[in-house]
């Protein structure tokens, strides 16, 4: 990896660090922010939902006005509503002014998960675009690992608006490297005039994509699954379970810290096993994480170590599949990467959103809920895997 490349590589970590950390960070605070707003489990976790919904509704728009105009002053208009919604959420007094910057908040982190995957794509070939994707997938979840541990602490010693105040900081940060460092990645000559017609058609051509939608649903179902169960957790272990607030962090560290840790070794798997066989195990490793889980909340329902060990599997596995698929996913409409990547965060999000509002709907006060959400999300991904994999060896087969 060059100079150049370290350095795009590096600055996408700055833009991606806020918007990775804004969705955990806070989630030890929970129980705090339901007292000070006198908000149910529900409506504290739409907080989340709302959050994901901001996103989804902003990707789509990134993504062609970038292929359009080029990725940095898409992307500092994306960081300036992030800031602006953060700012909002740090100094609410109300929870409507919460529910209001964390919409914000997700408009404009939208922005730099589709912009940065984008530029990523642009900025190296298909090979090493792959190896940077896996760096990211070994330092986006180190931070995203540690978020719930520096939330617990920063809540515990300072209230709640201290988390709020920690991803402000970040925003501005990025929003400072990315104006004076960034240097723009999609050339004048690669850019596409933006046409609604067009825009249309290629949007519809991803979507009538059956190889397409094959992978941005199983992707998104392994986020969906995991992110479910923290939101819940975040609330069912301390009010229902009677873990401490100084605690439940930990659980949440060990989850995420399943996830960095699968992607340090990814790499050397694929060396060792190759890609197919590391498919394989990943899904083996959901299903038996799955297993553990649905066992525990038969046997011990109410043993937050059992039941978040069968969540370490599913996350560890999840992030095998995750990291192989993710980057077929790009490479599957190849000539569209801004529109690909922008569908590809706004359908898992959307996803992820939909499921969360579900099982907070469902809530009450038992594991029982989002074990059906995690099973389940098993029960579908498999088969979905399965028939992709077919489709591609016949794929291979008949261009042979």
């Amino acid at each position: 990896m060059d100079r150049k490349e370290l350095k795009c590589l590096f600055l996408i970590i700055v833009t991606f660090i806020a918007a990775c950390i804004e969705t955990d960070i806070y989630l030890p605070a929970f129980p705090d922010m339901m007292r000070y707003f006198g908000a149910s489990e529900g409506a504290i976790q739409g907080l989340l939902t709302w959050n994901f919904l901001g996103i989804c509704i902003s990707g789509p728009v990134y993504g062609p006005i970038s292929d359009a105009f080029g990725r940095k002053k898409p992307l500092m208009i994306a960081l300036a509503v992030f800031l602006m919604g953060s700012l909002l959420a740090l100094f609410a007094q109300t929870f409507d002014q919460m529910l209001w910057g964390r919409i914000l908040q997700g408009l404009g982190s939208g922005g730099c998960f589709t912009l940065g995957t984008a530029i990523i794509f642009d900025s190296f070939q298909k090979e090493r675009a792959v190896r940077a994707m896996n760096h990211l997938s070994m330092i986006i979840p180190c931070i995203m690992a540690g978020a719930p541990l520096l939330g617990g602490f920063l809540n515990n010693s300072f209230g709640f608006r201290s988390n709020f105040f920690a991803i402000t900081l970040f925003v501005l940060l990025s929003f400072i490297a990315c104006l004076f460092f960034f240097e723009e990645t999609l050339g004048f000559h690669k850019r596409v005039p933006l046409q609604v017609k067009r825009v249309g058609a290629d949007f519809k051509r991803a979507l009538l994509s059956v190889p397409f939608w094959q992978l941005t649903v199983v992707n998104s179902l392994i986020f969906a699954g995991y992110i479910a169960f923290l939101s819940v957790a975040a609330v069912l272990f301390v009010v229902e379970f009677g873990v401490s607030m100084v605690t439940l962090p930990f659980y949440q560290l060990a989850i995420l810290g399943s996830w960095v840790c699968a992607s340090l070794v990814l790499n050397k798997m694929i060396a060792k096993w190759g890609i197919p066989a590391l498919k394989k195990w990943g899904m083996i490793l959901i299903g038996i994480g799955g297993a553990i889980f649905s066992l525990t909340a038969w046997l011990t329902p109410q043993d937050p170590i059992l039941l978040t060990s069968g969540m370490i599997l599913y996350a560890f596995g999840g992030n095998w599949i995750f990291g192989l698929y993710f980057p077929e996913s790009m490479e599957i409409l190849p000539e569209i990467k801004g529109i690909a990547a922008s569908l590809i965060t706004s359908i898992r999000l959307l996803l992820s959103a939909a499921i969360v509002a579900f099982s907070a709907s469902l809530y009450d006060k038992t594991i029982y809920p989002i074990l059906g959400i995690v099973v389940g999300t098993v029960v579908i991904m498999a088969p979905i895997i399965f028939f992709y994999e077919k489709r591609q060896k016949f794929s291979a087969s008949s261009a042979a």
